[in-house]
């Protein structure tokens, strides 16, 4: 069990002591609303990333990295409900390990406290040139999304399907965006994230909880704390169906079919959910792997992905593009034999072994991203509370979940004719 502790209004530490690895990890994770600042949001946190008023320069921060036996600095993005978060975390060397009974965990949390509290921005500027230079990796990262049929198509369907809400907007903001965004906007973006943000520190390894407690608390002291309210809507059922298409020179057609999954709030029946998921098209014995994909071989790939923080399932197909109906049908087909109880019990028990063994980490980066990404959850899951949750669910419980399903969006990426191979 994680020791839990708020440092002050919206700020929570979590702690998973463990001596188990040989490398500890911290993350600080920064939630906030998907807003008009989320382009300068996401610059900025790979802005903070490159240095600090310490180590004001890429060459001085790697030298401190070095310094602490090679420790891995990284920055990302994402969505969490309808939260953008912004994420920094450090990899460092367990402590047993080290030389000299340094504690590096400690000194990594330092580090990070001071990357986020004291960075290089001197006169509410962190350099034109280090801007101009994350605006260009910030839409090349969205370019390459684009080029990615995958992903393109998945998002495709996320946008069309929640349009009217703010789940449906790009993590990163859009490249029209991230270009206008100005050097007074980040710094903004900075000054609103300190005082508003929903904060996590997640530390797994052997790290003294209070000490890094300490430091980031010491930082908060002198900030005037008002954490912005984040409430994720969810719709139950859908309002009518709607269908999409693009089509573009790519020999495989990409599907996606976006169910609403009649949850009303991320852990509303999760542990039902979790396995009706897994069944319909998760593992390779689930119905859209070893039916659509093996017995009938309509699509070169065919699974789905629940989105529990917004209430969604999508599922995703590569197929030729005259199939879509007979796939769409089929979808629909393996969906209702789920909810009428179509289903081995031998499925049943080889997804619950599957989804144990996903929620047994066995790397420190593992718990740490599984409690990272609880970052506005009220209260912490553990990956023992998934498993026992998971461990109780009945076939009728599944059948339940599967019935809440209903269709909303469907995104079909057609190839064009005379396609040009893909990249």
């Amino acid at each position: 069990m994680p020791e839990i502790k708020m440092l002050t209004d919206g700020v929570r530490l979590v702690s998973e002591s463990t001596d188990k690895y040989k490398t500890g990890c911290i993350s600080v994770s920064m939630a906030l609303p998907m807003d008009e600042r989320m382009a300068a949001n996401a610059l900025l946190v790979y802005l903070l990333k490159r240095s600090c008023k310490a180590y004001p320069d890429f060459s001085l921060l790697s030298g401190k990295l070095d310094e602490l036996y090679g420790a891995i600095l990284g920055a990302g993005v994402s969505k969490n409900g309808e939260s953008q978060v912004l994420t920094l975390s450090i990899t460092c060397l367990a402590d047993k390990f080290a030389l000299e009974n340094e504690s590096i965990q400690l000194e990594a949390a330092q580090l990070l406290s001071d990357i986020v509290f004291q960075p290089n921005a001197e006169n509410g500027s962190f350099g034109e040139d280090a801007l101009a230079t994350e605006k260009r990796l910030l839409i090349q990262r969205i370019e390459e999304e684009l080029n990615d049929k995958r992903t393109y198509a998945f998002n495709k369907c996320v946008s069309y399907m929640c349009k009217n809400e703010a789940f449906g907007k790009d993590k990163y903001g859009t490249i029209e965006e991230i270009e206008a965004v100005t050097m007074a906007d980040v710094y903004s973006a900075w000054q609103n994230l300190l005082s508003t943000a929903v904060f996590q520190i997640t530390v797994v390894g052997a790290a003294d909880a209070k000490k890094v407690a300490c430091i980031f608390e010491k930082n908060f002291a002198g900030i005037e704390r008002k954490p912005a309210e984040t409430e994720t809507v969810f719709i139950q059922k859908s309002r009518r169906f709607n269908r999409f298409e693009e089509k573009f020179p790519v020999n495989q057609g990409k599907l996606v079919i976006g169910f609403r999954a009649g949850m009303s709030h991320r852990r509303d029946n999760i542990f039902a959910f979790t396995v009706m998921n897994d069944i319909f098209g998760m593992g390779t014995y689930s119905k859209l792997f070893t039916n659509i994909r093996e017995k009938m071989s309509l699509a070169y790939y065919c699974w789905s992905r629940l989105v529990a923080s917004k209430g969604i399932v999508l599922v995703e197909s590569g197929i030729d593009t005259d199939k879509e109906k007979k796939v769409t049908a089929e979808v629909l087909s393996q969906l209702s034999d789920l909810r009428n109880g179509k289903t081995d019990l031998e499925v049943l028990e080889s997804s619950k072994r599957a989804l144990r063994e996903r929620h047994t980490f066995t790397s420190p980066e593992g718990v740490l991203g599984w409690y990272s990404a609880q970052v506005i959850c009220d209260e912490i899951l553990t990956p023992e509370d998934m498993v026992n949750g998971i461990e109780q669910v009945t076939m009728e419980e599944i059948c339940e979940a599967a019935k809440k399903l209903s269709v909303d969006t469907v995104f079909m990426l057609s190839a064009q004719e005379e396609a040009e191979d893909e990249v």
